[in-house]
């Protein structure tokens, strides 16, 4: 979604508060808008089409944390906007690392259905790797993925905070994906 400057300048006075101080801070805001969109561009390259948006809520994040007054220093807010797009740089990577863009022009392949046998034998690793994991690390895995329950029931049940399970569930993960791999070992062909 493209925002204007002219959004941009609507957000600076609502922010503000009074007309004077905002009238007296647009060119500031646009020059931050450029530096910013000169960051971005710098960081991401000139093929992002993403850039306006990223500056766009770079700068709505800024102006919502000194409204709510969560700026520490004051007078050092340059290097505030900066910690605050560098987050916003980081967030839209992971972001388009997790979904990539799906080309129009490249037809979907078709995976087609497996046979029952290669769906067995999946299983059967599957069971016999869960078996080698630790007793948490098991029932946490089994709960989310092969149960369907939700994490704030997992938490509660095995009394842990949200980072806790983010760490136990990635390292559950990690085992698993370990023990998987050494109990399916491919053979290469002769």
């Amino acid at each position: 979604m493209k925002v204007s400057s002219t959004a941009v300048a609507a957000n600076v006075i609502e922010a503000m508060g009074t007309t004077e101080q905002a009238a007296e801070s647009l060119p500031s805001v646009e020059r931050l808008r450029l530096k910013l969109r000169y960051k971005v561009l710098y960081h991401l390259g000139h093929h992002c089409a993403d850039v306006d948006d990223l500056v766009q809520e770079t700068l709505a994040r800024y102006f919502r944390a000194e409204q709510r007054g969560q700026i520490r220093n004051t007078e050092e807010f340059g290097a505030f906007l900066n910690g605050v797009c560098r987050n916003v740089i980081l967030e839209y990577r992971r972001r388009q690392r997790r979904e990539p863009l799906a080309d129009p022009e490249v037809p979907i392949p078709d995976t087609g259905v497996r046979p029952e046998a290669e769906v067995f034998e999946m299983r059967n690793a599957i069971d016999h790797s869960l078996t080698d994991l630790a007793e948490r690390d098991r029932a946490i895995l089994q709960a989310l993925y092969l149960e369907g329950r939700d994490k704030e029931a997992i938490c509660r049940q095995w009394g842990m905070t949200d980072p806790q399970f983010r760490v136990v569930l990635f390292r559950a993960k990690e085992r698993f994906r370990r023990a998987y791999e050494s109990r399916n070992v491919t053979k290469p062909v002769d």
